[in-house]
């Protein structure tokens, strides 16, 4: 089922042949919103860094697009597929057409967000660099790469690679943004380092701060030097969940101390 602008259909085929058609010729960008037990999950922080990347990349912006009125036509849809539904992933895409901005919303049903202790090795990516601006802040902005990390994971038997940046220093993972656990410290690298300013990496960081003082969050660059050293290591996503490394190259890692950390936050975001 997909909401194009505004209008709910079956199938891509029944929208409007020209949003269709700058659908695949076009520039477009992707927000993903979490679903989860039958609420949006931080709605208002998706909503402006929605608003901010139209700005940036230069959209004009409806007057019809008002936190409200975009909240009501992702609703749209779960309400015609199931009324049910507790869990699942929108998938919001911007497209300029004519000059005006529209909109493709899909819906897909997912597990809600959970913790995954299972074996999960990861390693460097190293081929192709990012570039450390805030241009790489933009989820489309290293689309391209991603692509082509993920081949090299799937060849070397990898279930994540770490990201690095031009000075060598690490971004993010394939999957998601990458915290790792010394002692007393939490730490991830910080925007500047050009890891996607995800909303639910905003959210983890400010619940950290606000509520586990037993810890200190350290947003910084990090050397790749710095896995090895860790005690632990965690990936967070909104699509895939919550995941713990296991094994970095000959290291390996438990989960005594980011296990409960994350049952903490699940409990928050219920």
């Amino acid at each position: 089922m997909f909401n194009c602008n505004g209008l709910v259909v079956s199938q891509l085929i029944k929208a409007e042949s020209d949003l269709i058609d700058n659908l695949h010729k076009g520039f477009s960008f992707v927000e993903n919103v979490r679903f989860y037990n039958g609420k949006t999950l931080f709605w208002e922080k998706h909503y402006f860094r929605i608003i901010s990347n139209l700005r940036r990349y230069r959209y004009k912006i409806p007057v019809s697009f008002t936190m409200e009125k975009l909240e009501e036509e992702l609703i749209k849809i779960t309400k015609i597929i199931d009324f049910k539904t507790e869990n699942g992933l929108f998938r919001c895409q911007f497209i300029m057409v004519s000059e005006e901005t529209k909109f493709i919303i899909s819906f897909s049903h997912s597990k809600p967000i959970e913790i995954n202790t299972s074996n999960y090795e990861i390693d460097l990516y190293k081929d192709i660099l990012m570039f450390s601006n805030d241009l790489s802040n933009m989820s489309k902005t290293n689309s391209d790469l991603r692509l082509i990390s993920n081949m090299y994971a799937k060849e070397n038997g990898l279930n994540d690679v770490v990201l690095l940046n031009d000075n060598k220093k690490i971004t993010e993972t394939l999957n998601g943004n990458i915290f790792l656990i010394e002692s007393n410290q939490i730490q991830t690298p910080n925007l500047l380092s050009g890891c996607q300013n995800l909303v639910l990496r905003e959210v983890f960081i400010e619940w950290l701060t606000k509520n586990i003082k037993h810890y200190n969050i350290i947003e910084k660059e990090i050397n790749p030097f710095e896995l090895q050293k860790s005690e632990e290591i965690f990936i967070i996503s909104l699509e895939s969940g919550l995941q713990c490394v296991s094994n970095y190259r000959k290291s390996s890692y438990l989960d005594k101390k980011s296990y409960p950390l994350l049952e903490k936050f699940i409990s928050f975001l219920s």
